[in-house]
């Protein structure tokens, strides 16, 4: 059997016309090419080339050799996108993440990318469960705080988000760069109810405070846009216009420092899917 990179050995010699050439197309050492186009000959029991002592160049069954060769080659990739597209017409693509924000991103992505192929999402509070999904098969795409890539696994950096505080400018804090969680002891909050792993770090890191939590995110902009009780944002939340703009409410955004509610996110999925994920992460 002809293996697809001899095809494509012979082609990039064809197009460029000199060993040299054909081999820094194809980004193998020249010997190896060398070796691959005599291989060719001697699969098929044919003379391809005519050689001189300085000189190598195609002759007649070698043209003809050349273009089975493209058509080969085109074919191969006709049926690697053919067989892709079905695939993705017919199946369902599960992502769950630690965030609601990620998910977001990845899902509008995804669906530009594969706009006949159902994308589902969920959010999860822990990382463990995530990767459980993922082991399972009950998750295609997993998104997280750990970077784990293996064997079996491919992970790659979605974004960073950093949580702020939206304090009325009223309070005693909101003319500070910054503020930690601590600083926000005895207070009461507003956030949805589904936030993923931002509702154990805040609830865990702020000491005495109260949470007045939502589902609807309707509810919480009217919420927000109307009273006084502090909620939280991300710089892509405010980006995507989750929440009212801070111009139009008596609020400033202001970043907390800890270094568990500044964070990267990874996408990570088993390695067959490798390609398909990489696709999205590279849309705008």
């Amino acid at each position: 059997m002809i293996e697809t990179y001899i095809l494509q050995n012979l082609v990039a010699f064809a197009d460029s016309g000199t060993l040299v050439a054909a081999s820094e197309i194809v980004n193998v050492t020249q010997p190896s090419l060398t070796r691959s186009l005599q291989k060719l000959e001697d699969i098929l029991g044919v003379q391809l080339f005519d050689r001189t002592k300085n000189t190598i160049s195609l002759n007649q069954t070698g043209r003809l050799a050349v273009d089975y060769a493209r058509r080969i080659i085109a074919l191969q990739n006709e049926m690697e996108n053919e067989v892709l597209d079905f695939y993705n017409k017919t199946r369902e693509i599960k992502i769950a993440s630690i965030a609601p924000m990620p998910l977001y991103v990845l899902t509008q992505k995804f669906n530009k990318t594969f706009p006949k192929t159902k994308i589902t999402g969920q959010v999860k509070n822990e990382n463990d469960e995530l990767f459980s999904l993922l082991e399972k098969d009950k998750a295609q795409i997993i998104i997280t705080t750990i970077n784990r890539s293996d064997e079996r696994f491919f992970a790659t950096e979605i974004f960073e988000e950093h949580l702020k505080v939206l304090l009325p400018k009223s309070h005693s804090l909101a003319n500070r760069k910054s503020v930690k969680l601590k600083e926000l002891a005895g207070e009461t909050f507003i956030m949805l109810s589904e936030l993923g792993f931002w509702s154990n770090a805040v609830k865990h890191a702020i000491p005495d405070a109260k949470f007045i939590e939502q589902d609807d995110i309707t509810d919480l902009r009217d919420i927000i846009a109307y009273s006084t009780l502090p909620a939280f944002a991300t710089d892509y939340s405010e980006q995507a216009d989750h929440l009212p703009a801070l111009k139009k409410t008596n609020r400033v955004a202001v970043p907390i420092e800890d270094e568990e509610v500044n964070v990267k996110f990874y996408a990570v999925c088993r390695v067959e899917m490798m390609k398909q994920l990489n696709s999205v992460r590279k849309q705008p």
